[in-house]
């Protein structure tokens, strides 16, 4: 039997759709998935700052805490987008005129005389930081495989923005940042 050469013209073409099946599923399908998570993590940072300057510009420490809890529109508009949001934190950071001199407090905590606006350590700076941890997911999910191509990556986005409102309630003479 003599063997069959292979001819140049029209041989390979059921070699290339078989290459080209392979780089579709193993190159540029993960590379699609993993290219999603910058324009995702871009999305959430975005949102997570909006968030955070609407926070700001509330005129009660209080009342901005409220908002945090109360405003789920940047939490369902996350998830719409593939990112899943958990354990927001707010949280109010001072720093005041020297170098060394700052402290965060959380929602349950008066901020002391000294750091308040005629205080001993002032003048101050006051600000307010958002935290959360946000699931970025990619484009195709999976049941196990690597983070990133296959199931989500959690990371934590923090923002802060400065606080507005330093005035005084006239009514009880109280820093709004206490109330």
């Amino acid at each position: 039997m003599s063997a069959r050469r292979r001819r140049q013209t029209g041989s390979s073409m059921t070699e290339f759709s078989a290459s080209m099946v392979i780089f579709i599923l193993f190159v540029f399908c993960p590379l699609i998935n993993v290219g999603i998570l910058p324009v995702r993590y871009l999305i959430a940072h975005g949102i997570i700052t909006e968030m955070t300057h609407r926070i700001s510009l509330c005129e009660k420490r209080s009342d901005a805490y409220n908002y945090l809890k109360g405003n789920q529109w940047w939490t369902s508009f996350l998830s719409k987008c593939g990112v899943g949001v958990s354990n927001p934190k707010l949280t109010m950071i001072v720093c005041g005129k020297d170098v060394g001199d700052k402290t965060k407090f959380s929602n349950a905590a008066d901020i002391s005389p000294d750091w308040l606006p005629n205080g001993a350590k002032g003048p101050c700076v006051y600000s307010v930081q958002l935290t959360a941890d946000c699931a970025l997911s990619p484009l195709f999910n999976a049941q196990a495989g690597l983070p990133g191509f296959t199931k989500p990556v959690t990371i934590s986005i923090n923002s802060q923005a400065q606080w507005e409102s330093l005035g005084r309630d006239p009514q009880t003479s109280a820093y709004y940042l206490n109330e």
